[in-house]
């Protein structure tokens, strides 16, 4: 439901033109934030010497705050104005960054400033992200919702399919210990292009509403609560999710250790993942016209998603374009997905709620990427990352058939809200 309406005084172009500098600006700071993804476990491991599930709690650290402040922040973020919030987010996450090579450089770093690192990046994140998520309805008309949301979906599929190779060779090049100075600099750039926005957009809640913290979110649990097929979104991401966790915590030591892969093509390799995602974004307007936009959701991942059993097949040599096919069609199906996903939500939910709702929504599938981290962690530890691999990517082929467990499977198309 878009909030155009509510912004007479800014033309639809205005808008626009924010909403290409917000994409940009996130792109390039998804597209650098892939080198601490890179240079934390090979830190951690071969400079720190952390155990497999040592690693694993690295990355469950970046994912603990969305169960804690998630809902909270979904109701403040409904009350200060979006672009404060994001720059703050952006220049935030710099400086946490920054001291991570500082540390490094002095000779003070230690396994736990990883961990710490990782926490309050991910809690400036939380902020950033619940309003991210929440501008296109409120920047693009309703007839152009599912082409922004492929956008935000190929931001995250460039980061996904350059940024390793990027990060990887980065740290061939100055080493695991200034890489993350990368990650700072993307941040940096995307606070730049929410500077350079003219829009007034202010917050949706900002004079709306009075309640306390606990009604507003009981309000946006009870519209959850009688919504199946908001749901059975929210569990099919959160299953996604949790796998996709555990996935990033063992794919970088099972290339690296049992395969035998080096820093930059292990790069390459990660990177296949998002040039699978970007070719699914590109497609997923596509695939929604033909297919319908609530079949689109969930037919492609399902179709897909058994290749992701190719990936723990993975060997040296040839053996690598096992993970190559793999990947790119596991994970252009959940492209695909993770827009369906987002343009359900948005649809289905009135403009008053979005944002509390979108946390409503991050809070159980971001959630489960903590748990997703620890999963892996144990998983490696108990079997080695092949055979936890191969779990992994068993158990996420039952994401997109959660989701359409629900009357969605019944739906050409997602009804919007008038």
């Amino acid at each position: 439901m878009s909030d155009l309406a509510t912004l007479p005084s800014t033309p639809t172009r205005a808008l626009e033109r924010d909403f290409r500098l917000l994409w940009i600006g996130s792109a390039i700071s998804q597209l650098c934030g892939m080198a601490t993804v890179v240079a934390f476990p090979l830190l951690a491991a071969r400079t720190l010497g952390a155990s497999v599930g040592e690693v694993g709690l690295i990355t469950a650290a970046g994912y603990l705050p969305w169960l804690v402040l998630t809902l909270p922040a979904g109701v403040y973020c409904a009350r200060l104005r979006p672009r404060t919030l994001l720059l703050l987010a952006d220049l935030g996450r710099a400086g946490i960054v920054t001291m991570v090579p500082v540390l490094a450089a002095a000779g003070h770093l230690a396994l736990w400033h990883l961990y710490l690192s990782n926490v309050l990046v991910s809690c400036a994140t939380v902020f950033y992200e619940i309003v991210y998520l929440s501008m296109p309805p409120r920047m693009l008309p309703k007839d152009r919702l599912v082409h922004g949301n492929v956008r935000l979906q190929m931001a995250r599929a460039m980061s996904l399919a350059f940024g390793p190779a990027v990060a990887g060779f980065t740290v061939q090049a100055l080493g695991p210990e200034h890489a993350p100075l990368l990650n700072a600099g993307g941040f940096v750039a995307s606070a730049a292009c929410n500077l350079l926005m003219r829009a007034r957009i202010e917050a949706p809640g900002a004079t709306s509403r009075t309640a306390g913290l606990w009604a507003e979110l009981a309000e946006a649990f009870r519209f959850v609560a009688r919504r199946p097929v908001i749901l059975a979104s929210i569990a099919g991401s959160a299953l996604g999710n949790c796998c996709f966790a555990a996935y990033e915590a063992l794919v970088i030591l099972f290339l690296a250790d049992d395969v035998g892969v080096a820093p930059g093509t292990l790069g390459l390799l990660i990177g296949s993942v998002g040039v699978g995602g970007l070719v699914g974004a590109f497609g997923a307007g596509r695939v929604s016209r033909r297919l319908g936009s609530a079949r689109a959701v969930w037919i492609p991942a399902v179709v897909c998603a058994p290749a992701g059993l190719l990936l723990p097949l993975t060997g040296p040599g040839s053996g690598l374009f096992l993970f190559l096919c793999g990947a790119l069609l596991f994970h252009a199906g959940f492209a695909v997905f993770s827009v369906g996903q987002a343009t359900l939500v948005q649809l289905l939910t009135p403009s008053d709620l979005l944002q509390r709702t979108v946390a409503c929504v991050r809070f159980v599938s971001r959630g489960m990427l903590f748990v997703g981290g620890l999963v892996g962690g144990l998983l490696g530890s108990l079997f080695g990352p092949r055979l936890g691999l191969a779990v992994v990517m068993l158990l996420w082929i039952g994401a997109p058939l959660v989701t359409a467990s629900s009357r969605l499977r019944f739906w050409r198309d997602i009804p919007t809200l008038e």
